[in-house]
């Protein structure tokens, strides 16, 4: 390779490797399903970034003219100016559009961004691919940290190596392989602490940094190889043919290059084990054109056109501002941004990357008073920093406007219902006298039971039934010679594990059981219920005569719907009707599904909750209960719509819950 690795011999076709890793990873984030490989253009920014910063580093070292303060100054004018505006933006931006949870997290990311560390962050929270990503405005950060991170140890290794005369090019490909094994290793155990750590990842800038090595110091490797050619062929080789050789291997280097980056944009997608060996292929296709050096066909021809050379001088501001504005577009809507929503961010991005890079990149990189601008960026950094910390710490700052009328969506009145339903509920057993005279109502379940409990309590008549609710939530239930035994599978649990075995074993309450409610996340499910028919066999043997209810679940939606659909409620003022328009739960639960589970011998009968409360179409059933919406997550009920949809059915449902035999327990009460 011929290439001077000094400022006057600039390549433009790297800057035209630039304009394809960064547009590729533009049309990914914008279009997903059409150009689903193009996250590997994060994959040629870190090729292209290890060989940029080596060849400086290896170059003013072997002149021994390297300057760690002079390194970092530079790094830091070349990359604080545009993440300060794109930072600055998003936290101004988050401030009138984000709800508190969101705004709390985005003030987590900016710190986290502003001291270099977003790929740690992430890692804790979630996968790159995974569906809640989108609504992570600072997402793309993780690359850049990754940079950083090998900015700050890379020179300081290389510095050590050359003072104790280690071979630099020897310690580039150990660090490389060892960082290679890890990520193949790596993504059997954790594929997301691979992904995002920095450790599996260097090896793909460490490659680069062998290429910047090869670049000063075998400058002439294709002359050597063609002399090598010519001693095979035993033909002798001539200044031309030396010089056609060089060229002509040059090119199919280059070719070989190009048909590997299409092969990896077309075949690799975020189904994938990536990155693992995968990564290979842009790390690889990216090496070659590299190493063929700026007089290649390709190179020259291509990526040296003035088009691609224009983004790729303005590919770093392209990448901070495409995705905030993607991201926020995304959140505002809480859905996909249409087609033309995502060009027009695509086109504005571009055109905020030039302004970037024309009013602040480069008036900051150059001219006059550069360590006073050093300063000053690095205080500006720390501010932003500081501030995202304090947004984080304070939650988001939940007095903001626009979150206060979100939350009003919720009404004061609807709250006070709710707050009211759960204060004024008791367990008319517990701490009450064992003798009692009154029948017993047993509601039982896991995490459903407090929000059943509640709405129940307010029907049943208390003047006729004792209460008695108990949760085996995290609870280890088994049957041992006439007791029930319940153990707490975490700590934590016990606070619901000691009292239920207490009271299901409580002779009092089995002789004066009159009904039990059982409420569950999924009341046909074998696996959780086997125990369950154990207990219930139990409560037979000692009191025969009880009734026994199972009721089916209501709609209910996977976190991400249900994030969607609360987003959507507190921006569009649409009331929870659209959770429905997102929730794929059965509209009926069929005699099929329960024969099979629940043995004929326990007589319990089921409550179907969709089918004697929704029209045909799924649209047509309740979802709200004087404001409160009927789930208060992806999955529970809120009291307040429980209470009203049990007085709905039993004021218009009257001869159904004759036919349950549901209406005796309950009385008409008017209002929850």
């Amino acid at each position: 390779m011929s290439v001077n690795p000094s400022h006057a011999s600039y390549r433009p076709d790297i800057d035209g490797l630039r304009a394809i890793a960064v547009l590729s990873v533009v049309l990914f984030h914008g279009f997903p399903q059409i150009f689903k490989g193009g996250f590997i253009g994060v994959d040629i920014f870190f090729v292209l970034s290890g060989y940029l910063i080596s060849r400086i580093i290896f170059e003013q070292l072997n002149q021994g003219r390297f300057n760690f303060l002079d390194f970092y100054a530079r790094r830091i004018k070349r990359i604080f100016p545009a993440l300060l505006i794109v930072l600055a933006v998003a936290y101004i931006a988050g401030w009138f559009t984000l709800l508190a949870d969101e705004y709390g997290q985005l003030g987590q990311h900016i710190a986290a961004g502003s001291a270099f560390i977003s790929n740690f962050v992430l890692w804790g929270e979630a996968g790159y691919f995974d569906n809640s990503s989108h609504t992570k405005p600072l997402l793309h950060l993780w690359s850049l940290g990754i940079e950083e991170q090998f900015y700050i140890v890379w020179p300081l290794l290389l510095w050590l190596a050359a003072k104790l005369r280690f071979s630099l090019f020897a310690l580039t490909v150990i660090l490389a392989g060892l960082s290679f094994y890890l990520n193949v290793t790596g993504m059997k155990s954790d594929a997301v602490a691979t992904f995002y750590s920095p450790q599996t990842r260097i090896w793909e800038l460490l490659l680069g940094s062998s290429l910047a090595w090869c670049a000063l110091y075998k400058k002439d490797g294709l002359t050597d190889v063609a002399m090598f050619y010519g001693k095979w062929s035993r033909s002798p080789i001539t200044v031309v043919d030396e010089a056609r050789l060089r060229k002509r291997m040059a090119n199919v280097l280059s070719c070989i290059g190009f048909i590997v980056l299409i092969y990896g944009l077309i075949r690799i997608n975020r189904d994938l084990q990536f990155p693992g060996k995968w990564a290979l292929i842009p790390v690889l296709g990216t090496a070659c054109i590299v190493a063929a050096g700026p007089l290649a066909w390709l190179n020259t021809k291509i990526l040296s056109n003035k088009v691609l050379v224009w983004f790729g001088l303005i590919s770093y501001p392209l990448y901070l501002w495409h995705w905030p504005l993607l991201s926020f577009a995304w959140i505002v809507e809480a859905s996909p941004p249409s087609v033309l929503v995502r060009l027009g961010l695509i086109v504005l991005s571009i055109a905020l990357a030039w302004l970037t890079y024309r009013l602040i990149e480069r008036p900051i990189r150059f001219g006059k008073h550069g360590g006073l601008k050093v300063c000053l960026l690095i205080v500006l950094m720390l501010i932003l920093g500081g501030v995202g910390l304090g947004t984080f710490n304070e939650r988001g700052f939940p007095f903001r406007k626009n979150v206060q009328l979100a939350d009003a969506l919720y009404t004061s009145e609807a709250h006070n219902l709710e707050a009211k339903l759960v204060a004024g509920y008791r367990n008319y057993v517990g701490g009450e006298p064992s003798h009692s005279s009154k029948p017993v109502v047993l509601i039982v379940g896991d995490s459903y039971n407090a929000n059943w409990s509640v709405g129940l309590s307010t029907l049943i008549d208390v003047k006729q039934y004792d209460i008695v609710s108990i949760s085996y939530l995290g609870c280890k239930v088994s049957v041992a010679p006439e007791k029930i035994i319940a153990i707490a599978r975490e700590q934590k649990f016990e606070r619901y594990c000691q009292p239920f075995e207490l009271l299901i074993n409580d002779p009092s309450v089995i002789r004066r059981l009159a009904a039990v409610m059982l409420v569950s996340y999924r009341p046909f499910e074998y696996d959780v219920n086997r125990f369950r028919f154990d207990i219930l066999r139990e409560l037979k043997k000692k009191n025969s005569q009880f009734d026994l209810f199972v009721f089916g679940n209501y709609f209910q939606l996977d976190s991400d719907k249900y994030s969607s659909c609360e987003k959507l409620m507190y921006r569009t003022g649409r009331r929870a009707e659209l959770c429905l328009e997102l929730a794929d739960y059965p509209k009926k639960q069929t005699s099929r599904e329960t024969l099979p589970f629940y043995p004929r011998d326990l007589k319990f009968t089921y409550v179907d909750l969709i089918g004697l409360t929704c029209h045909e179409d799924k649209t047509g059933c309740p979802t709200e209960a004087q404001g409160v919406p009927f789930i208060s997550d992806s999955h529970h009920l809120n009291a307040t719509f429980i209470a009203k949809l049990m007085r709905d059915l039993q004021t218009t449902q009257s001869v159904k819950l004759e036919d349950l035999g549901l209406r005796k327990y309950l009385v008409n009460r008017s209002g929850p």
